[in-house]
């Protein structure tokens, strides 16, 4: 984790996202690049008038040297700002950079991923104004598309650190080197995790016997408290069930991965959806599928 990724709107939680970025940082040390996109697209009048449309070309084209510059002030404050706080705290193995560029958002940061080649994509899920729909799409669309782990983290005032976190299992095979994965990335923060699945009462599987089974391979783990296992049975108020398990467990983080149908249909109930996990309002950590 020596490459992490900061994508930034400058909304009024852009720091405790930045903020997370350091906190990982700490323990793995590397560059944090924080990484800006504005709409760079000229509008042209429908209009039948030559002169009208040389004006509203001119006046368009003088609006996006405005924008770019103001990015790039904001982007600079930004920086010195981070920059500080790591002086202050005196993490010498951390360093920052930025990049501010003109485009359509998902392509530039498909773009940025491609150069820059992060091992941990970190950003908000809302955005400033009235991009918050469209940030929101876009942190979407990431953890969809991503290669590497991305922690999405929500409109919170303080980091609620890395010491309990969540693992929505689907039960597949591939979950017991994903909780291997978790349990090694998240050692130096002394992490517990907490494996877990949800089903309907009204459709009862194997997923016991399935849960079992993944148990049986962290024996020495789940004794050393490292991690454990819980199927909850939910009737229709799925979110309930979710936030109840959150809350009990003072789980500070979630981290499930993606599918691109119908996300978390497997391991929650066929009604909980990526709104619901959203709506926890708890950082998520979307992992990509991890190799046996």
């Amino acid at each position: 984790m020596k490459k992490i990724l900061v994508p930034v709107d400058f909304s009024g939680h852009t720091e405790i996202t930045c903020r997370y970025a350091i906190e990982f940082a700490k323990f793995f040390g590397g560059e944090i690049k924080l990484f800006h996109t504005y709409f760079d697209q000229i509008i042209i009048a429908d209009t039948s008038f030559p002169d009208t449309l040389d004006m509203s070309t001119i006046y368009n084209e003088e609006l996006m040297k405005e924008i770019f510059r103001q990015a790039e002030h904001h982007m600079a404050e930004l920086e010195e700002k981070v920059n500080r706080l790591i002086v202050k705290e005196n993490l010498a193995d951390i360093t920052i950079s930025s990049t501010v560029t003109g485009g359509e958002l998902e392509h530039e940061l498909k773009g940025i991923c491609q150069d820059f080649h992060p091992d941990l994509v970190v950003m908000g899920t809302t955005g400033k104004g009235n991009n918050a729909n469209i940030w929101g799409k876009v942190s979407t669309f990431i953890i969809d598309h991503a290669k590497v782990p991305v922690i999405t983290v929500p409109d919170i005032k303080n980091f609620r650190g890395f010491g309990s976190i969540m693992f929505a299992a689907d039960l597949s095979d591939g979950n017991a080197a994903t909780i291997s994965g978790l349990m090694e990335l998240f050692e130096v923060f002394s992490a517990r995790i907490h494996v877990v699945h949800f089903i309907t009462k009204a459709k009862q599987t194997d997923a016991y016997t399935r849960m079992k089974g993944l148990q049986m391979k962290f024996g020495k783990e789940e004794k050393t408290n490292q991690v454990n296992f819980s199927v909850i049975e939910v009737a229709e108020d799925n979110q309930a069930a979710v936030d109840q398990f959150v809350s009990a467990n003072n789980i500070e983080m979630i981290a499930f991965q993606p599918h691109k149908h119908n996300l978390l249909y497997m391991f929650f109930t066929k009604n909980i959806t990526k709104k619901n996990l959203f709506a926890t309002n708890v950082p998520l950590l979307s992992v990509p599928a991890m190799k046996q």
